[in-house]
């Protein structure tokens, strides 16, 4: 066999001296734009890290510099005007609402987006956290309503800020006054008024003391603010357990927190403003999406369950789009639970559905009359 010969490829030209610098420009305009854009990214992220359990910083993840000119310190986003030019997102930040601010129960529970705002780096406001605060967070945490949820997670916010942000302070043993040294304004002619409960009492009493004690070793007086919810919010319906329409019995009805009254924020705003004390309203957080589960877990994706058509329509990155199982129409009409009640059972439900008719239990003995 005759040997094949290869014909090698041809030389690539030689890049003159203009080619290559053009190269090292693009190159170099290249790696300034994307540092433009890390640090657009960084500004817009506010230079925050998330703190671990121990209240550090993960390594590799550094906070902004708050000496930056174009983003009160180091954080908020920046929107765009006409004219050109870019202002402040939210340039409140600036002012502080009060020196100490003392904070309701219903507060951390239904505004808890607000605490977690004072508590940021770069405010100003110390918070005070009632003994009594925390107790109704134990009363109100157990079950799985709505309310139990926020509860929990106003526990747990204050877990993670108490004893690592200096700010964040938690009432004394001793950090009260007497409830019968407050003066009370007088109510009006003909306005039923009941007495205060004793926790009430507890929660005004410590907000009496933080106004009395304030500005004692210090020449300016700093300003106390008693936060409370503005009104009561509505609160969604918790969402039912899974296949509560195939009990066989009916189900238990959800009885209500004895204790809820604590979580409105009506009684303590009515008190603390005939104590004089410096009420500041608070609005409650806006619930976006559907409630959480029974165990405590949203939905992923901004609460926001993604229906069929929607996962069709979407393309998958992990595979080709699913397809649309075809059933039959009879079967797909006709439409049966898996287990079927027999029919005592079906019987049981139906006397239990009518409330005029009385059932009577035998007792251990006794025989059914013909």
């Amino acid at each position: 066999m005759a040997d094949t010969k290869v014909a090698s490829p041809p030389p690539l030209p030689a890049m003159t001296p203009g080619k290559i610098a053009m190269s090292r420009s693009l190159g170099a305009a290249f790696l300034a734009h994307q540092v433009e854009q890390l640090e657009k990214s960084v500004d817009a992220r506010g230079g925050y890290a998330p703190r671990g359990r121990n209240g550090r910083r993960p390594p590799g993840r550094a906070p902004a510099p708050a000496n930056n000119s174009n983003n009160f310190n180091g954080r908020g986003a920046k929107i765009a005007v006409r004219g050109g030019g870019f202002v402040q997102a939210r340039q409140e930040r600036n002012e502080k609402d009060a020196d100490i601010v003392v904070v309701d129960a219903s507060v951390l529970i239904h505004a808890l987006g607000q605490v977690k705002k004072w508590c940021r780096d770069g405010r100003e406001e110390t918070i005070i956290v009632p003994l009594e605060a925390l107790n109704t967070l134990d009363l109100l945490k157990k079950g799985t309503s709505v309310l139990a949820q926020r509860a929990r997670a106003a526990s747990r916010a204050l877990e993670a800020q108490v004893g690592v942000n200096p700010r964040m302070k938690v009432q004394q043993d001793n950090a009260f006054v007497l409830w019968d040294t407050i003066t009370l304004a007088p109510v009006a002619d003909g306005e039923p008024v009941q007495p205060a409960p004793e926790w009430l009492r507890r929660t005004v009493c410590c907000a009496q003391y933080e106004t009395n004690e304030a500005g004692k070793d210090t020449e300016k007086k700093p300003t106390v603010i008693f936060a409370t919810l503005a009104h009561a919010p509505v609160l969604p319906r918790a969402a039912s357990p899974p296949n509560a329409g195939d009990s066989p019995v009916p189900l238990p009805v959800p009885q209500a927190n004895k204790h809820e009254p604590r979580a409105t924020g009506a009684l303590v705003n009515y008190w603390a403003r005939r104590a004089g004390l410096t009420v500041h309203a608070v609005e409650p957080t806006p619930e976006y999406g559907p409630p959480a589960n029974a165990n405590g877990h949203g939905h992923a994706n901004g609460n926001r369950r993604h229906s069929s058509s929607e996962e069709e329509s979407r393309p998958n990155a992990r595979g080709p789009p699913r397809r649309r199982i075809a059933t039959a129409p009879d079967t797909a009409e006709k439409t049966r639970p898996l287990v079927e009640r027999p029919p005592a059972v079906k019987a049981m439900m139906d006397s239990v559905a009518q409330p005029s008719r009385a059932i009577r239990v035998l007792a251990r003995g006794e025989k059914l009359e013909p």
